[in-house]
């Protein structure tokens, strides 16, 4: 008899703490899938933006080619008419420059684009966290001072 009542007070007393531990050990395993999730968002958009980036660089290299293909082919035209050579360098210079000034707006629009689907990613998380963390441990968001 005493073996069934001291097994009966050791279970009573084990039983609130083992339900706590299931309790912190699951939303531990939601926090940190939460997090895993983020990193892995994280990780894919950084590989899309840098493939991108990476594309936007070969079509630089092909225009910069271009343009020295179109500099070779304008030299002979320098020693028969040296005017209509300079006016033709003044166009191929502005045209180059704006070409240069649109592959770089458009890196410039692919980074702020991956900034704001980061920012997405990350604002999600977080409130899947605070969600987690509140519902969860009853755990109230301080007050905010404003």
């Amino acid at each position: 008899m005493a073996t069934t009542s001291q097994e009966r007070a050791t279970r009573d007393f084990e039983s609130p703490a083992g339900h706590a531990d299931d309790t912190v050990i699951g939303v531990t395993q939601r926090a940190i899938g939460d997090l895993t999730e983020l990193s892995i968002g994280l990780a894919k958009e950084n590989a899309r933006l840098m493939a991108e980036v990476q594309t936007t660089a070969i079509d630089a290299l092909r225009e910069s080619q271009a343009a020295v293909m179109r500099w070779q082919v304008l030299w002979p035209q320098v020693l028969t008419d040296p005017m209509v050579a300079y006016q033709r360098t003044c166009v191929e210079t502005i045209d180059t420059t704006q070409r240069a000034f649109a592959l770089m707006g458009a890196n410039a629009r692919l980074v702020v684009q991956s900034i704001d689907r980061l920012q997405t990613a990350a604002t999600d998380a977080g409130r899947r966290l605070r969600d987690t963390l509140t519902s969860t441990l009853g755990i109230r968001e301080p007050a905010r001072r404003g």
